[in-house]
């Protein structure tokens, strides 16, 4: 047990001890929260992890042949399109080359990237007005602009090798910048793209989830092995405990920091709100969403550019990978998230200064 998991498993306690009591001090219902997130987790993890896994370990010698043709990592592949808990860390694991890059492609630029274009940006899309969009939308492209400094920093902590860290910065690099530039110049069709690649995702992996769980009920028609189904829902099950801790420890830092955050909210000179949302993105963005409409147009633009690669670091993908992974790896993509999640806000708040004094966007960044 690594020294996160242990913080975790401490308030996860105080919120299930707060539950025995009957929520007498109001942290039960985050611990339920937490908890509930393993149904979430359960149909990417065990869908994309086991039958996923199977169906490349069955075709290595296919498709190390195409990968052998690439000039970089192939685990890149799945960092820059899966989240680690969506499947990528796993992904990641049979296509890569050496433990160094696994680790940078499928915990850290999946934590960074990967997250972003499988779920942030089409959840987000799908779920504010259409009025907050533009704002939301330029936040996320802050965000991507600086991903890159949080590789660069995760690689140095992994000890990846110049060599290999230059074959795999290069197309990352021209990646956030391709992106940037598709959600600056055509914004709907960007998003449109992500939301139809996001779709497909999402129909892969309830496939493969059903034949996973199909071979769980029919043994003889099993496509993962077993061992593996179980191990998978060992790992949902102590990351939805994570979770637990993370969004009970959430709970307090609102509760006992108020008068910070307003002193916060004066110094950026936004609304309390637009500091809340930051603070409860680190757990989880969803509970961001309900608050976009509320926050100011500053505000919607540095959750926007927070969301990107900041979101979830004390949240489920924390969780995901304190239960795979060593403490210090945890270490490393926390510090990566942190990095371009602050950034991300600092280069949204400098952006807005160059706005009009109606606070508009330019009109390439609308929809």
């Amino acid at each position: 047990m690594n020294v996160f998991t242990a913080i975790m498993l401490v308030f996860a306690t105080v919120g299930m001890l707060d539950k025995v009591a009957g929520g007498r001090f109001r942290l039960s219902e985050s611990f339920d929260k937490g908890l509930l997130t393993m149904g979430t987790m359960c149909i990417p993890m065990v869908g994309m992890s086991c039958a996923g896994v199977a169906l490349i370990q069955n075709n290595t010698e296919t498709i190390m042949k195409v990968m052998d043709t690439l000039p970089f990592d192939p685990s890149i592949v799945a960092g820059v399109l899966l989240a680690p808990d969506m499947g990528g860390y796993f992904i990641a694991e049979q296509l890569s080359g050496s433990k160094e890059l696994f680790v940078f492609n499928g915990i850290v630029l999946g934590a960074l990237l990967g997250q972003m274009v499988t779920f942030q940006l089409p959840i987000f899309l799908s779920s504010i007005r259409k009025e907050d969009s533009s704002f939301v939308l330029n936040g996320f492209v802050a965000g991507l602009i600086v991903i890159p400094v949080g590789l660069v920093a995760a690689a140095a902590l992994l000890g990846v090798g110049s060599g290999e860290f230059v074959a795999e910065f290069i197309p990352l690099l021209l990646i956030c910048l391709l992106m940037a530039a598709g959600l600056m110049k055509m914004p709907e069709k960007t998003v449109k793209g992500f939301e139809i690649f996001a779709r497909g995702i999402q129909i892969i992996t309830l496939i493969l989830f059903f034949i996973t769980v199909m071979g769980v009920f029919v043994p003889s028609a099993a496509y993962a092995d077993f061992s593996s189904v179980e191990e998978i829902v060992i790992v949902v099950f102590k990351s939805a405990v994570i979770i637990s801790g993370s969004l009970v420890l959430s709970e307090l830092i609102l509760r006992f920091f108020g008068k910070w955050i307003a002193v916060i909210a004066r110094k950026l000179r936004v609304n309390e709100i637009s500091v809340i949302g930051i603070l409860l993105g680190c757990a989880t963005s969803l509970a961001v969403l309900p608050l976009i409409s509320k926050m100011d147009d500053k505000g919607k633009l540095m959750n926007g550019a927070f969301s990107v690669s900041g979101a979830y670091f004390m949240g489920g993908q924390m969780g995901f990978v304190s239960s795979v992974a060593d403490g210090y790896t945890v270490a490393v993509m926390v510090i990566a998230k942190v990095i371009c999640g602050g950034l991300g806000v600092l280069l949204a708040y400098k952006l807005y200064g160059r706005f009009s004094g109606r606070g508009e966007l330019s009109e390439a960044a609308e929809i």
